[in-house]
């Protein structure tokens, strides 16, 4: 912010800036419990622990957190960006932890690692691999961190792990791939966004450390930030500062509802375009037939009934021309030109000719019996 900005409000420090400042954390019962987990967890030498929570509730600012109460008495390797191979994975934890690397072989890097573990280990010093956006981690790579969790000793853990990520990481370690590493995990915690009371709280903690407790003396205002931001401490940052905006271009030095709902406005306005433009292609998506139109909204326009009409008119015009000329009608060769004449009467049989005719076969049976008489008597 300007600095003629913070001076009109009287502030030593932008209260709510949007990178995780744990100066400004807000110990919340679920953030308060969250942090106890996570320390049991570092000095219990549990091995696995697991913390997921939506975006935005605050899971990076209370690493931070607990990464800084640690930092003199442990040795942490922090991973901020997980799409790794299982090699580079572990190459990137050795050079946080700035082991040399003698060596290319793996089986010599992993005896280095494991020294490394016993060293610090016979100093009562923890060391630590903590993965933020662990849901990112390929399977493959969770599966080289559950191998790394058998370097142990008989009565201890050499190396604790903390995997921090969404919902989505919870689903991913309940897959049948994953379940040996599953069953490892002995603490899990889970972030949920803050009530109503509780983002009172927040806004008035920030301002406080601020140096301004004031500029949200109004309730009305602090309960629609509450209801536009879901009670995530991201988004509630975000609507504070553009109703101190607009309470800063209007020259007054009290934010009210209506400087929320004004410098909320550009902000919903773009995530309500995005979800209703989303919904229409889905909508669109569902639609496969041609013969519905359909607005950029995804309603039906009145040229629908009038489509739907000649459709299935078509439809019954190219049933029956299949039916008339594909089907009904039987297949017929080409054969030769036939030249019909007009029909006459039957002529009437000659008596004279048929008997003639009967006579004639007569005799010709006659005369093959003969002959083969004669050709038996030869033959003897």
């Amino acid at each position: 912010m300007a600095a003629n900005y913070l001076d009109f409000f009287d502030l030593n420090d932008d209260p709510f800036r949007m990178t995780p400042d744990i100066h400004y954390f807000y110990n919340s019962p679920e953030h308060s419990t969250a942090l106890l987990s996570l320390e049991y967890c570092f000095k219990e030498k549990e091995g696995f622990c697991l913390l997921t929570g939506e975006p935005g509730t605050g899971k990076t600012t209370l690493m931070r957190l607990f990464v800084d109460k640690w930092k003199d008495r442990a040795e942490i390797a922090l991973i901020m960006t997980p799409r790794l191979s299982p090699e580079e994975f572990f190459l990137a934890v050795l050079e946080d932890f700035k082991i040399p690397l003698i060596s290319r072989s793996k089986n010599d890097q992993l005896k280095a690692f494991r020294d490394f573990l016993l060293t610090h280990a016979a100093n009562d010093r923890r060391v630590a691999i903590i993965v933020d956006e662990a849901q990112q981690l390929p399977d493959t790579t969770l599966e080289e961190l559950r191998l790394l969790s058998n370097l142990e000793t008989e009565k201890e853990k050499l190396l604790q792990i903390i995997l921090i990520g969404q919902p989505e990481l919870r689903t991913k370690l309940g897959s049948q791939l994953l379940r040996q590493l599953n069953q490892r995990i002995s603490v899990r915690v889970q972030l949920k966004p803050l009530n109503e009371v509780e983002t009172s709280d927040y806004i008035n903690t920030r301002l406080i450390r601020a140096g301004n407790s004031t500029l949200f003396a109004n309730q009305k205002a602090k309960a629609l930030i509450f209801k536009l931001s879901g009670g995530k401490p991201r988004r509630i940052n975000l609507l504070s500062t553009r109703a101190l905006m607009s309470a800063f271009l209007e020259g007054t030095k009290e934010v009210t509802a209506t400087h929320v709902r004004k410098g909320a406005a550009d902000v919903m306005e773009s995530e309500m375009d995005e979800k209703e433009y989303s919904a229409a292609a889905a909508r669109r998506r569902t639609k496969k037939n041609w013969l519905f139109a359909a607005d950029p909204r995804g309603k039906a326009s009145s040229r629908t009934p009038m489509a739907m009409i000649l459709g299935i008119l078509f439809l019954i015009a190219a049933g029956y021309a299949f039916y008339y000329f594909g089907y009904a009608r039987p297949t017929t060769t080409l054969l030769e030109p036939v030249v019909t004449r007009a029909s006459a009467p039957p002529l009437s049989p000659n008596p004279a000719a048929v008997t003639a005719g009967r006579i004639s076969s007569a005799t010709q049976s006659v005369q093959a019996r003969q002959s083969s008489a004669k050709q038996e008597l030869n033959a003897k």
